[in-house]
């Protein structure tokens, strides 16, 4: 298990042609000063939280002297859709460019403080590397005090299937502020590694309230387009938990 966990970790941190990729997003890759968003969903050995906690301090300071930063950790709490084990925490890293992602995956002292503190730590690891989305949205930053939501989304393999999901979207994004949802991260992996299947796309956001999230969730409107969103995906994982970082 160490050995995989090795491997994905060097994924966390390293852009490879030669790992899986979504047609829709490999062109769009060309261009190199584009924002790099890692997503990691870390499984911690019971025990071994400090240890974790080292890798996070230390590595997370040499990622900053890199132009890059740990933008948000979502400690999830349920799984409100999908079958899957709960993460310990799930992890967003930026990067400004995949020259740097390079470089940084690349450093001595990062290699070092990553086999000496993540590898034993981890029982498992699915690292998701992406890239921002052309979706126009307003970004909105939450804070330690919001309930956050992170969703998985995997597109239907019916033609069809990514359209009608942009018209459910598109239609959610004009009730969803009513209820104070907001809108974090829109991204589209094009490579991972892990035993987590590859999303088509990770949306991260975060409530106002679970008040207001519960009122959003029977609302008639958002109930009437429900089934054109279940029609659109063959699988979907919604994680709601707290920000720790």
């Amino acid at each position: 298990m160490n050995k995989i966990i090795a491997i994905v970790l060097g994924a966390l941190f390293m852009f490879s042609c030669s790992t899986k990729q979504t047609k829709s997003n490999t062109q769009k890759m060309e261009k190199k000063s584009e924002e790099i968003v890692n997503v990691a969903l870390m499984y911690i050995k019971d025990g071994e939280e400090q240890r974790f906690e080292e890798y996070k301090k230390k590595g997370g300071a040499i990622l900053e002297s890199y132009g890059g930063k740990i933008e948000r950790v979502i400690k999830p709490t349920m799984l409100a859709e999908g079958k899957l084990d709960i993460p310990d925490e799930i992890h967003f890293a930026t990067y400004p460019s995949i020259e740097v992602f390079n470089k940084f995956n690349e450093d001595p002292e990062f290699v070092k403080i990553r086999e000496e503190y993540a590898i034993p730590a981890l029982e498992d690891i699915s690292v998701f590397t992406s890239r921002n989305t052309e979706f126009e949205f307003k970004k909105e930053s939450g804070d330690k005090s919001k309930t956050y939501g992170v969703a998985l989304i995997y597109f239907d393999d019916r033609k069809e299937a990514i359209k009608e999901f942009e018209e459910y979207h598109d239609e959610v994004c004009e009730i969803m502020p009513e209820f104070g949802t907001h809108f974090e991260r829109l991204i589209a992996p094009f490579q991972s590694k892990g035993t987590v299947e590859q999303p088509n796309e990770i949306h991260r956001f975060y409530f106002d309230s679970m008040e207001g999230l519960q009122q959003m969730g029977t609302d008639e409107r958002m109930k009437a387009l429900f089934p054109k969103r279940d029609a659109s995906l063959k699988n979907l994982y919604f994680f709601i938990g707290e920000a720790i970082q």
